[in-house]
């Protein structure tokens, strides 16, 4: 069988919310931007006042809330890689 089409079969067996999504432990981390995405339309939708500025009001949204994440994925690193080992083990 080739790989496109174990990969085919794969797809195909899936169950979302029973199982990770095939193919993606790789990239999962880029997620993160459809989602902010999403919310930040939803969320603008509702706030902004004014439907003209609705695309630049989710665009900035959008990159506060990956510049967020990206921050605090930096943090928690920084944390666990760097300030942890230097801690005594008594």
């Amino acid at each position: 069988m080739s790989s496109h089409l174990s990969d085919l079969c794969t797809t195909l067996a899936w169950a979302p919310f029973l199982q990770p999504a095939p193919g993606v432990q790789h990239w999962w981390w880029l997620l993160v931007i459809p989602m902010a995405l999403g919310v930040s339309m939803a969320y603008k939708a509702i706030r902004v006042q004014n439907l003209d500025q609705w695309p630049m009001a989710v665009a900035k949204m959008t990159l506060q809330i990956v510049a967020t994440v990206v921050g605090i994925a930096v943090g928690l690193y920084l944390l666990v890689i760097v300030l942890l080992p230097l801690l005594p083990a008594e």
